[in-house]
């Protein structure tokens, strides 16, 4: 496809920001090779998701940044909660200060009669906002820092998982090449399935992680009329970067489909426990 546009621009965009289902990513990374226009949108938006990531640059506040904050509670008065302060002596009014109070009864404005307002607690406010603010200044610089490594964390991820479903597309195309997509019961692949010479390899695309200490994953196949076939073993540990090879497939085996389960132990029972997912094998 060549066209200037295409339908599924949008598809490409989200599956160069790694936002689409595992089932989704991989039919538009089926699409990619065939249609320049995706190509370009897709690296596009690439471009733009690193341009993002960089564009924030990685702050750390300065040591004396914490020692001023401290310093600053530190040289807050403190009062036990629930006691009001202690009302300040005054002195009493001079008779010439009648005229002023004349004047005060005359203005608009009331007079502030809060108990504890005073100057020392104006101050006292004043040190805790500076305060508020510079610890809301650090914490700012921190989540910035933090979500510029995850920008960067999740761009390196992106770029792994595009190899990895490169890689599985020429599987396919090798002749001779016999593959199966593997899914949930609500229909999202979460890993492939390819047989070459009789070597299964099982690529992870969305398969959790097992706890290698106390359990395993098994590769079934499936033939008409029989009993799935425990095929091998293997494990998800979150760090592949590419194909498992599991077990071997006998060469009189005439498999339709193939299934992955998750079993107890670390060896294949007779028959399956529970299975995560399973597909047919395209014609």
């Amino acid at each position: 496809m060549n066209d200037s546009t295409c339908p599924r621009n949008e598809e490409a965009v989200g599956w160069a920001l790694h936002s689409l289902e595992p089932d989704a990513e991989i039919a538009v990374a089926m699409h990619l090779p065939q249609c320049d226009s995706c190509r370009t949108v897709a690296g596009e938006a690439g471009e733009v998701l690193a341009y993002l990531g960089a564009a924030v640059e990685q702050l750390d506040p300065p040591p004396s940044l914490r020692d001023r904050l401290m310093a600053a509670v530190a040289d807050t008065p403190q009062q036990p909660a629930g006691q009001p302060e202690a009302p300040q002596t005054t002195a009493a009014p001079e008779p010439a200060a009648a005229p002023r109070r004349e004047a005060e009864r005359g203005s608009t404005r009331p007079p502030d009669t809060r108990p504890g307002r005073s100057s020392r607690w104006t101050r006292r406010g004043r040190r805790l906002v500076a305060g508020a603010l510079a610890l809301v200044a650090v914490l700012t610089i921190g989540v910035l820092g933090v979500r510029n490594a995850q920008l960067a964390a999740e761009r390196d991820a992106q770029v792994a998982q595009a190899q990895r479903l490169e890689n599985l597309l020429d599987e396919f195309d090798r002749p001779g090449v016999q593959h199966a997509l593997l899914a949930r019961e609500d229909g999202s692949t979460i890993a492939a399935v390819v047989v070459s010479d009789g070597q299964p390899q099982v690529f992870p695309i969305g398969i959790p992680a097992n706890s290698v200490d106390r359990e395993t994953y098994v590769l079934w196949g499936i033939a008409e009329g029989a009993n799935p076939a425990p095929l091998g073993t293997f494990d998800v540990t979150g760090n592949d970067q590419g194909q498992l090879a599991v077990g071997w497939v006998p060469d009189d085996a005439r498999y339709a489909a193939y299934a992955i389960s998750l079993e107890p132990g670390r060896t294949a029972p007779a028959v399956p426990t529970a299975v995560v997912a399973s597909g047919p094998v395209a014609a």
